[in-house]
């Protein structure tokens, strides 16, 4: 009895010992993720990972690890769409365990990310289902209205295009990138004074833009050529 009860206190210690191992390699996961040591706390997560796939933890760090590589990578213009497709992965698979409100944004983003990546290898890719997820995850991912919208346009949509950018300016007047592409619409359309108008809303916005400064210098030009050719 003796023997058997000392075989249960070792056992519990050698749990204890692998467990507090396990949360020790999270804690040097997060540490290596914040100084941007991606490399060795992918290492750490991956290695909780290997012994409890269901450790929410290094769920989520392993996540943000792909997050943050995908992303500086995007900085350098490198190939990326790899890197994305497997952060992705990874919140899939971080979503069937954790479901919170905390992991949304990043999921969102790393959609749209994935979506922008693909179109940059291949145009005619199609990605909606991508930004559809990515929105039905953030409805205040922008970002993603904003591609979805300029696919729409791609496709010859306008008018559903039209409604997205109105309803980007609508939620989130400082997003300068709706104004730019509802007033391109317009133009390529005819309609210069649409088009002046809204991109001179974009100026109210930030008058420094030099998109929008551009773009709204030509639409005066063209609108007052039309005045003087008694066309408008």
């Amino acid at each position: 009895m003796f023997w058997k009860a000392s075989c249960i206190l070792v056992l519990v210690a050698l749990l204890s010992l692998v467990g507090g191992c396990m949360e020790n390699r999270v804690s040097r996961g997060n540490d290596a993720l914040r100084i941007g040591d991606y490399a060795r706390a992918v290492n750490n997560f991956s290695a909780v990972l290997d012994d409890n796939p269901l450790d929410r933890d290094a769920r989520y760090g392993l996540a943000l690890s792909y997050y943050a590589i995908a992303e500086e990578k995007e900085r350098i213009k490198a190939g990326t769409t790899p890197l994305w497709e497997r952060t992705v992965q990874e919140f899939q698979v971080l979503w069937n365990v954790d479901s919170s409100f905390k992991i949304r944004e990043a999921y969102s983003n790393s959609l749209f990310y994935l979506a922008k990546a693909t179109l940059s290898e291949n145009s005619h890719a199609n990605v909606l289902p991508l930004l559809e997820r990515s929105i039905a995850l953030d409805s205040l991912n922008y970002f993603s209205f904003n591609l979805k919208a300029l696919i729409y346009e791609s496709l010859n949509r306008s008018e559903e295009a039209k409604d997205l950018y109105v309803y980007i300016i609508t939620k989130e007047p400082r997003f300068l990138s709706a104004y730019i592409n509802l007033g391109n619409v317009y133009w390529h359309e005819g309609d210069v004074s649409s088009a002046w108008d809204i991109w001179s809303m974009g100026l109210k916005q930030d008058g420094q833009n030099s998109t929008l400064l551009h773009w709204t210098r030509v639409a005066e030009d063209s609108l007052k050529a039309l005045i003087d050719a008694g066309r408008l």
